[in-house]
């Protein structure tokens, strides 16, 4: 009988190596699988969140771009003197109706939802919105934060639902600097960039400090708010009437369960419950979140597919290929998809770039409007000064006629003497003769200086020489007219930061007004004073006419409105002293006093000394 061999082991039955095989198989693929499905999840995931950080930092580029581009416009528009005006005079219609129109103009060039004046206590002088019924004119938003922080540090930014037209919009605050206080501030809406985020791919939210949503891509979930509001924040948002009373709920958000790092989360739809990867992205000087809330399920089941082609080990060349024909293929809308966002980037790069160019070419012209403006102002001052002393040619001609008239007189008799022998009879007319030469000289010097073109240059003006020099030039006009000039003594040393030629000029025309009022009722007196309140001095031109009518006193400073007949005037004087008032820094005032006649105050900044005339 033949033994068996050491080595000679049976073999096993086939069903047992089919079965061990069947099992290597599956379970090895199952790991296969289970490897290949983790780490596809993995890298779709990473992808996933990578491409939602893009667009997130894509997203918020184009909204601080947005909201930067309308930074310039409160800025340039706080230094636009229209503004300082109504700030100054807010009872004035003129001056609203002038700024109301200025910022309906503006606000429809760059496009904004709306641009108001507020005055240092939160009330709305003027507004472009000022022909709607939900108008901002008449509004207190003393309670806003940015009317707050503009007065404070001269800026301030916030985004609210509006209080008086539940119009949500982001507002730019800017103060006026000088002596007038107050805001401009610029409303912009979101509307049409959130319009656009619910016609993009993915679902983007845009949350404030305290975690309220107000910008979002679903209608759902705005107004909501990313964890439950505490009482105290609900109680600030309140005072604030940051979005009015809406009641604020939280988001209904629960994690969802997930091995890797990422944020994987379940959140409530108009429809489902959307389970999502989430991504957050701060957006730079705002204190705002931007989130983005991408779905998973397109990257569970592309991981689960590369697992099962990886667990059946590559089965067929055709799914092999399949498989990469879908890879390059997704690679190729991947690239496509970066080269569409490229594209989209460069051609807002473009826009913001053209959009620049033509808010610098707006503040161009505005600087040229302002230099023209100031030029035409100046010309328009000269031709007052001119007009006043053309009116004044017939009493300055008997003013210097009258020592010509004595100084022929003084010469003949001069020259008699001389025959004669008289030497100290000619001696004496000689003397008379060089004093009314002298009392010419100073007659033509007074106009010169009166009428000679100067340039804006403020600096201290002592008053009591400016009533002299106003006084000379109008007196011959009131003794032509039998008026009586009054010039009390000025407090000494009383100084004025302004122009000595511009304040002799507003001077004379207000003098001169109040010798053709007094004269109107046969004679009277005209009064030159001076007093000192609150820091200003103020110049009063008192008359004993008959006072101002409420027609006049309604259009007093209105360029080419005047009462006196066609040929004594233009109507421009009083509008010419009020600009060059504004222009010194203060301002030109008109009235009836109880006891009759009109009464004209110039109130002007006072200086510590004076340099003497200009």
């Amino acid at each position: 009988m033949q033994k068996l061999q050491p080595t000679d082991r049976p073999k096993r039955p086939r069903w047992q190596r089919s079965l061990a095989l069947l099992l290597l198989v599956v379970l090895g693929g199952a790991a296969v699988a289970y490897a290949a499905w983790r780490l596809s999840l993995d890298l779709a995931l990473g992808q996933t969140q990578d491409d939602a950080q893009r667009h997130l930092r894509f997203v918020a580029h184009e909204l601080t771009g947005t909201l930067d581009k309308y930074e310039a416009v409160p800025q340039v528009l706080a230094r636009h003197p229209a503004l300082s005006g109504l700030l100054t005079e807010p009872g004035s219609r003129q001056r609203q109706a002038d700024v109301n129109a200025l910022l309906e103009s503006v606000a429809r060039d760059a496009a904004a939802a709306a641009i108001f004046l507020i005055d240092a206590n939160g009330l709305t002088l003027a507004s472009s919105n000022w022909r709607d019924a939900q108008t901002f004119v008449g509004q207190n938003y003393a309670y806003r934060p940015y009317f707050r922080d503009a007065m404070a540090s001269g800026g301030g930014h916030f985004y609210a639902r509006g209080s008086t037209t539940g119009t949500p919009g982001y507002f730019i605050a800017h103060r006026l600097a000088g002596r007038a206080t107050g805001v401009v501030v610029l409303k912009v809406s979101l509307d049409e960039m959130e319009a656009n985020w619910a016609r993009s791919a993915g679902e983007l939210m845009l949350a404030d400090a305290r975690g309220v949503v107000f910008l979002a891509s679903r209608p759902e979930w705005k107004y909501r708010t990313l964890q439950p509001l505490s009482p105290a924040v609900r109680t600030e948002l309140h005072e604030t009437q940051q979005y009015g009373d809406l009641p604020l709920p939280a988001l209904a958000r629960e994690p969802s369960s997930a091995s890797t790092g990422l944020r994987i989360e379940r959140i409530a739809t108009a429809t489902a419950r959307l389970r999502a990867l989430v991504t957050e992205l701060p957006v730079e000087g705002r204190g705002w979140t931007l989130l983005s809330f991408t779905e998973i399920r397109g990257a569970e089941q592309i991981a689960a597919g590369r697992a099962w082609a990886a667990g059946l080990g590559w089965v067929s060349i055709l799914l092999t290929l399949a498989y990469v024909q879908l890879r390059r293929r997704r690679a190729r809308e991947r690239l496509a998809a970066q080269g569409e966002l490229r594209a989209a980037y460069d051609s807002l790069e473009t826009r913001i770039a053209e959009r620049t160019r033509e808010l610098q070419a707006r503040v161009d012209e505005l600087h040229r409007t302002e230099q023209a403006l100031r030029a035409t102002q100046d010309d328009l001052v000269q031709a007052g000064k001119l007009a006043v002393l053309g009116q004044m040619a017939a009493s300055i001609t008997h003013e210097i006629n009258q020592p010509l008239a004595a100084l022929r007189a003084l010469n003949d008799n001069a020259r008699v003497f001389l025959e004669r022998g008289m030497q100290a009879d000619a001696e004496g007319n000689l003397e008379a003769i060089d004093s009314l030469t002298q009392r010419i000289a100073a007659i033509v010097a007074q106009l010169k200086g009166f009428a000679r073109r100067d340039e804006l240059r403020v600096q201290p003006v002592d008053v009591a020489t400016a009533f002299q020099a106003a006084v000379a030039l109008v007196s011959a006009e009131a003794r032509r007219q039998h008026i009586k000039l009054e010039c009390p003594p000025v407090p000494p040393g009383l100084a004025v930061q302004g122009q000595q030629v511009r304040i002799e000029q507003v001077l004379v025309n207000l003098l001169r007004n109040g010798i053709d009022a007094s004269a109107e009722k046969g004679g009277g007196t005209v009064t030159l004073q001076a007093e000192v309140e609150a820091g200003q001095a103020l110049l009063r031109v008192t008359d004993d006419g008959p006072g101002l009518s409420d027609e006049v006193l309604a259009r007093l400073f209105e360029p080419f409105f005047t009462t006196k007949r066609r040929g004594d005037g233009l109507g421009l004087g009083l509008s010419i002293s009020a600009s060059i008032a504004n222009a010194l820094g203060g301002s030109l005032q008109g009235g009836n006093r109880p006891e009759g006649g009109a009464q004209f105050t110039l109130r002007l900044p006072i200086t510590q000394s004076a340099h003497g005339p200009d």
